[in-house]
């Protein structure tokens, strides 16, 4: 049999380490587990009692991003080794190994050397906020105390990956019509900035008079093309400033305050926000956090400045002691159909359960609204294409009709 070094953790989460005799390293870990141990590191001793495979602590690369399907896949593989008995240090250095993103196996190897050194894998994630969320975070912390870390990363992984349905339904639905957008500023850009000049040149070689409608769209030409080079330079600058003015509290408030009263788009932005909230508030109740941390979590992770400071309104009202439906109720943003569920769920101690079926119902809603959306931005910028492509062949066409008619 062989020497093993562990370090593991008891059902309190203290933190213990010592040697133990077993014919595997897998033998070592199911000798641990029948303590009641979870197992942070088991590594094989030499017969010259050093430690082997011991990997060397990684630079963390300062700049990077890790992707929403990146930390899905990171919670998937990471439950699945756990799962199967894999220690959580053996796991995570595992994936730091495997990932592609320079910047994510940094970050993953930090974690791991963390680890190693005796801090809890929830501390570890804590020092990483650019990547984990305050909600990640706040899961992996009550999967550690009730001992249930592999279904907290679990219902963790899924909730990502809804959150990328979600996502890539919403980037189908608007890619088309981007498409046919773009295609149709350049087809109107070429026509007043090409075309409509070049018909120009050959109405002045007339000397005719032209007729009104002609000489209306060959000013617009003209006035497009003077001012044409100063048009893209504010756009570019309007760009520019908005994308500063968002990044300020108060013109992240009024951009998401302005998102979420726009026509139609509105109602979208809003059912995503809400589908988001509850599935957020949903999983963290699940993971046994309490409600009014969940809702100091969820605000932070809201995406919306004006849902933060709602969400933020209700946890001070639940502090106080009022129930959640109550103090939604107080506010139009949440839709009485939301507020009557989340009131059955506090009646029937099933809170969580109803959060979840909000969350399905808003999502629902919105592949319904973009399929909407889509069905009807399509045919409108068609015939939009349609009717300037027309409006600018009839200018042209009606000089050269009233030439031919002087002629004869």
């Amino acid at each position: 049999m062989a020497k093993y070094f562990y370090i593991a953790r008891d059902s309190s989460g203290k933190r213990l380490q010592g040697m133990l005799e077993a014919d595997s390293n897998t033998a070592a870990i199911s000798a641990l587990r029948r303590q009641q141990l979870l197992p942070v590191e088991v590594r094989l001793v030499s017969e010259k009692g050093t430690l082997i495979a011991i990997t060397e602590k990684k630079q963390i690369k300062q700049r990077g991003k890790v992707s929403l399907p990146e930390m899905a896949l990171f919670s998937r593989q990471l439950s699945t080794m756990l799962e199967a008995g894999i220690p959580i240090l053996d796991a995570v250095g595992d994936l730091a190994s495997q990932t592609p993103n320079r910047f994510f196996s940094s970050v993953l190897s930090d974690i791991a050397s963390n680890i190693r050194e005796g801090t809890s894998f929830s501390q570890a994630l804590s020092k990483h906020p650019r990547v984990f969320s305050p909600l990640y975070t706040a899961l992996v912390v009550s999967g550690e105390e009730s001992g249930n870390l592999v279904e907290v990363l679990k219902d963790l992984s899924s909730e990502l990956e809804d959150q990328l349905t979600l996502l890539r339904k919403v980037r189908q639905a608007v890619s088309y019509p981007a498409v046919i957008l773009l295609f149709f500023v350049a087809v109107v850009a070429f026509v007043f900035l090409y075309l409509v000049p070049k018909f120009q040149e050959i109405f002045e070689s007339f000397g005719a008079q032209l007729p009104l409608f002609t000489r209306i769209i060959l000013q617009i030409s003209r006035f497009s093309l003077k001012f044409f080079p100063f048009l893209l330079v504010g756009l570019i600058l309007l760009g520019v400033f908005l994308s500063w003015y968002s990044r300020t509290k108060s013109g992240s408030r009024r951009i998401d305050g302005l998102k979420l009263r726009l026509p139609v788009f509105g109602d979208l932005f809003l059912k995503v926000s809400l589908a988001r909230f509850s599935r957020s508030l949903a999983t963290l109740l699940q993971g046994g956090v309490s409600i009014v941390a969940a809702l100091d979590i969820v605000a932070r992770t809201a995406g919306n400045t004006i849902l933060e400071d709602y969400i933020e309104r209700i946890r001070q009202g639940v502090i106080k002691g009022e129930l959640l439906g109550d103090e939604m109720k107080k506010y139009r943003l949440f839709p009485a159909m939301m507020v009557r569920m989340v009131r059955v769920g506090e009646e029937t101690g099933r809170t969580d359960d109803m959060l979840t079926r909000v969350s399905k119902f808003f999502r629902d809603e919105v592949d319904v609204t973009l399929n909407i959306l889509s069905s009807i931005l399509e045919p409108v910028l068609i015939i939009g294409l349609g009717v300037i492509v027309g409006t600018v062949v009839l200018a042209i066409y009606l000089p050269i009709f009233k030439l031919a008619a002087t002629v004869r």
